[in-house]
């Protein structure tokens, strides 16, 4: 019901609310790179054809005489297994509170978009811990120079990237993503070494940016440069706030990330069973006997390395 009183006037910027630690899904880089793969069984077999014992990136070098038998190679596949775990949980919308405040804001809809943004930070968490695994990457190595704020002088993210572009190039893999954390991004932007590849004596004068960056290592493959900025709340609820990054400070990676079908390539992926739903499974219901409207977000999910050859981590050296 519109409040009505002939002496009041409408108060249109009252139609809001305000959000503490507001969130907009362009924080989160995880879909981008363990991109989204449905499967039809919650547990399931990945075939992979490793170059070892795939026999791949051979040349074919055997020359043949007229009659002869045909040199042959053989290739084995083999198999992992993966299962998809459910993460779900609900907010109760009790009809009082809908009612006190669904003339200010749309009352669900604002509920309804946390619960979204809840499964995708529960994602970013997901892609962190699979990404920033030094026994999962174990060909990574340490910068140059420790990525400290004290160093900004002196760091050789050039060089460090450039290393790392070559490492995956040598395990046979065609690196296209960097993923930088945000507190080290700060960094390497104003680091004179950056500053000057970006810049240097042709394009005096220009920024560091996330697209200046890929655009200078565009020659060798990169097409995407993603800055891993978002936080968590890691507290418990009802005690105090701890808020911090997702990404560890410690590791920049550099690999390829891909979508699509497996044969794509990429390093991995985040395999969702759809017979339960979308990737972000948001719902509602009625409680009844609790006069409440009931908002439910679930995701069945697994976020996989499926070729650890296709990336590696330069280790910054530091953890704040």
């Amino acid at each position: 019901m519109i409040y009505q009183n002939a002496t009041a006037e409408p108060r249109d910027e009252l139609t809001d609310v305000i959000m503490e630690g507001l969130t907009r899904p362009s924080q989160f880089v995880g879909l981008k790179v363990l991109p989204p793969t449905p499967t039809t069984l919650q547990t399931f077999h990945v075939p992979k054809i490793k170059i070892s014992t795939g026999n791949l990136m051979r040349a074919a070098t055997k020359a043949r005489k007229p009659g002869s038998d045909y040199d042959r190679w053989q290739a084995e596949i083999d198999d992992f297994l993966a299962t998809t775990i459910q993460i779900a949980e609900e907010v109760s919308l009790p009809d009082e509170l809908t009612l006190t405040f669904e003339e200010f804001f749309a009352f669900e809809s604002v509920f309804a978009a946390e619960a979204s943004n809840r499964l995708l930070r529960s994602h970013e968490v997901d892609v962190q811990g699979a990404i920033q695994n030094i026994t999962t990457f174990a060909n990574y190595a340490n910068g140059t120079v420790a990525y400290s704020a004290a160093n900004v002088a002196t760091i050789t993210p050039t060089l460090d990237i450039i290393t790392a572009i070559r490492t995956v190039k040598g395990l046979g893999e065609l690196p296209n993503t960097v993923i930088i954390p945000g507190p080290i991004y700060d960094r390497i932007r104003i680091s004179a070494d950056m500053k000057s590849f970006i810049a240097g004596s042709v394009n005096p004068g220009a920024r560091v940016t996330e697209e200046t960056i890929q655009a200078a290592f565009a020659s060798m493959g990169i097409t995407q440069v993603l800055v891993s900025d978002a936080y968590v709340n890691q507290s418990m609820g009802g005690t105090s706030n701890s808020i911090n990054p997702i990404w560890l400070l410690s590791y920049i990676f550099v690999g390829n990330c891909s979508a699509g079908q497996l044969q794509s390539g990429g390093v991995g992926r985040t395999f969702y069973w759809e017979k339960e739903g979308p990737l972000l499974n948001i719902q509602s219901y009625r409680d009844e006997p609790k006069s409440s409207n009931i908002i439910r977000g679930r995701k069945n999910t697994t976020s996989q390395i499926t070729n650890a050859r296709a990336g590696t981590l330069i280790g910054t050296q530091v953890t704040t």
